[in-house]
């Protein structure tokens, strides 16, 4: 997200301290709604911005949420959307490819703590960290699933059935099923050792890729 994005978002969460309670609850479903869209970010806060203000000025005329947008919230958002430039091929490769810097990113940090934590109970050789198969199939499953799951949960966010939905718990055993397999059944296939210190720089430069490829998105 680049300084731009950030600065108007900052501005929209404070606009949005303004609503009532009830159209707050209503605004997050909303937002949750937009993000799962085919818009950057900052066409996101944006649209955000212009719902925000519609609503609050019904507010001041004492009109609830539903006079203002009408009862069909996604059918509201999906015609204010089908307004807003969607993101090009272009942008949608990058935009998965800095995601998924961050998102394999923070689960090799949470690898490296693992590793430190099995030196000091004298598992493995300092400095070095080990790769299994168990270590990428765990990671496929956990990517996907999470994946799978926010996507699902924000394009239903107005569906008051959510809960009840077979999605969620499919998503849920294919992430467990893919975890066990990774800790249990291929833990011992070792593919390779890695210092910890290359182990630092490769978390460092994926970092580094999300930042450079969410500031080229936005």
């Amino acid at each position: 997200m680049n300084r731009k994005t950030k600065k108007l978002l900052q501005e929209n969460n404070l606009l949005e301290g303004q609503l009532t309670p009830e159209n707050n609850r209503t605004m997050t479903d909303l937002i949750v709604y937009l993000r799962a869209s085919n818009t950057t970010a900052y066409q996101q806060e944006c649209v955000r911005r212009d719902i925000t203000e519609m609503v609050l000025e019904g507010q001041r005329r004492g009109e609830t949420m539903e006079a203002v947008i009408g009862e069909d919230y996604k059918a509201f958002c999906d015609a204010v959307l089908s307004e807003v430039p969607k993101r090009t091929a272009g942008q949608r490769i990058l935009s998965a490819l800095g995601c998924g810097c961050l998102y394999v990113d923070v689960l090799a940090v949470i690898w490296l703590a693992f590793g430190a934590i099995g030196w000091l109970l004298g598992e493995g050789t300092y400095p070095w960290l080990t790769v299994t198969a168990g270590n990428l199939v765990a990671l496929a499953a956990i990517l996907a699933a999470s994946i799978g799951l926010v996507e699902y949960i924000c394009k239903n966010a107005f569906d008051e059935n959510l809960g009840k939905s077979k999605v969620i718990p499919i998503l849920l055993v294919l992430l467990v099923a893919g975890l066990v397999a990774g800790s249990v059944l291929l833990r011992g296939i070792v593919l390779f050792r890695m210092h910890f210190l290359l182990a630092l720089g490769l978390i460092a430069a994926l970092y580094g890729a999300h930042k450079a490829l969410e500031e080229k998105v936005d």
